[in-house]
């Protein structure tokens, strides 16, 4: 089973919330200066092609906002607001070789994150076999739920559309950070090893750097502790961290010279591991709750195995009210242990060696252990699966099938793909 085969394999499209989408003027006006354009690209970073884009209307790149990060390696269409120096004459299109933007009116404000509703997929899975295409088939029809609402319109022609409901896991995009299991910055950055904490940060290599960040993390990783032999180090905002070792500067001081949101991602990206493994555990133990005899004919739970940990999943039939719209707290140092996921949280921060009062970095006010709600469980609606058809890119008789579907903001696609067994 393989996924993104080429980059037009992997489809995603912004969704405006409705109330966005309402407030769009057909014209430039009062407050309405905003540009707002759908932004196309392909196999291009969100801002390689918001540079473009910016250069071909004649406008800064700080003048520009979008939602979101938009994967590279993708076929995907999001938003982009620009303000101009005369809005009124905003070019209706302006095209590149990987990318096109089309206008479609002007809003009051730059659009933020909270002017996006979700996002909608389609995913080219190839590769298959049948046991493959069976599973999927089989997962799918376990994870079946009514839909409760519509994350935006329902896809023209489908009066009934199909939800399947998931687990809220964090996706692998989460975990950049961890550098494939070398370890976790902000694990450091608790225990005060500013050292190792910058080290994982700049000076592991990981298997999918490229270009600049490749040759600068294997210099680091080759010449680590001889900071005033490395004058030839490529241009990276990262190299300031150096810079300050070079000079005579502590680990601490150098860590906190990294710009800002590398540092604020290691943060994140272990809350999401604590979180991920608690919602894991929370999940099995709601399977075994569920169906507590033995004899139970049917699956109460099937799992998918993951590079940063087991991914639990139960059919939709088990999953009852209060469990549907159950918040799962990303933790901090003030966070409150409740039920009825306070057991689970305890081992799992037990299992680190770490207590809530732990989750601070010590010595700097920033990054930050931010509290933030998550819902254990979300739906994948408008779902789709196409019928398996001969795979083009592929020999040995294997298939390919198209997933549909639209999540909301925060969401990953990959996880509903584990889920159906890759």
């Amino acid at each position: 089973m393989t996924i993104r085969k080429q980059p037009s394999d992997f489809h995603v499209e912004e969704l405006l919330s409705p109330e966005t989408r309402s407030s769009i003027a057909d014209r430039a006006g009062g407050n309405h200066v905003h540009a707002i354009y759908t932004l196309e690209k392909l196999s291009l970073t969100t801002p390689a092609a918001i540079n473009e884009f910016c250069r071909a209307v004649k406008a800064r790149p700080d003048h520009a906002s979008y939602a979101g990060l938009k994967d590279k390696h993708a076929e995907t269409i999001q938003h982009v607001t620009v303000k101009l120096r005369n809005p009124a004459d905003a070019p209706k299109s302006a095209e590149g070789k990987q990318w096109r933007a089309t206008l479609i009116g002007f809003l009051d404000h730059p659009i933020v994150a909270a002017d996006i509703i979700g996002n909608r997929f389609a995913i080219v899975i190839r590769d298959l076999k049948r046991p493959e295409s069976e599973e999927m088939d089989r997962r799918a029809k376990l994870l079946s739920s009514h839909p409760t609402s519509d994350i935006s319109q329902s896809r023209l022609g489908d009066p009934n559309p199909t939800s399947l409901l998931l687990t809220n896991y964090f996706g692998a995009q989460r975990f950049g950070s961890a550098r494939h299991g070398a370890g976790w910055i902000a694990k450091s950055l608790i225990t005060g090893d500013f050292e190792t904490a910058l080290k994982l940060a700049i000076g592991t290599p990981a298997r999918k750097d490229t270009g600049k960040t490749r040759d600068f993390t294997r210099i680091l990783a080759t010449h680590w502790g001889n900071w005033k032999a490395m004058k030839d180090l490529p241009r990276l905002p990262e190299a300031r961290a150096i810079d300050v070792l070079s000079r005579g500067g502590d680990f601490k001081s150098a860590f906190e010279s990294l710009p800002y949101f590398l540092q604020s991602l290691s943060v994140e990206a272990y809350q999401s591991h604590l979180w991920n493994r608690c919602a894991c555990e929370l999940v099995r133990a709601l399977s075994a709750s569920s169906h507590p005899t033995s004899d139970i004919p049917h699956p109460t739970s099937f799992s998918t195995p993951d590079e940063y940990g087991e991914m639990v999943f139960v059919p939709a039939s088990s999953v009852h009210a209060p469990w549907r719209n159950l918040n799962l707290p990303l933790l901090a140092k003030n966070s409150d242990l409740l039920d009825p996921w306070k057991e689970t949280y305890e081992r799992v921060l037990a299992s680190e060696n770490i207590t809530v009062a732990d989750l601070r970095v010590k010595g700097l006010k920033r990054p930050f252990f931010g509290e933030a709600d998550r819902r254990l469980f979300i739906e994948a609606r408008n779902w789709s699966l196409s019928p398996p058809e001969p795979d083009e890119l592929s020999k040995g008789g294997l298939r390919k099938r198209t997933a549909t579907f639209d999540l909301p903001r925060g969401s990953y696609a990959t996880v509903v793909l584990r889920a159906l067994g890759q």
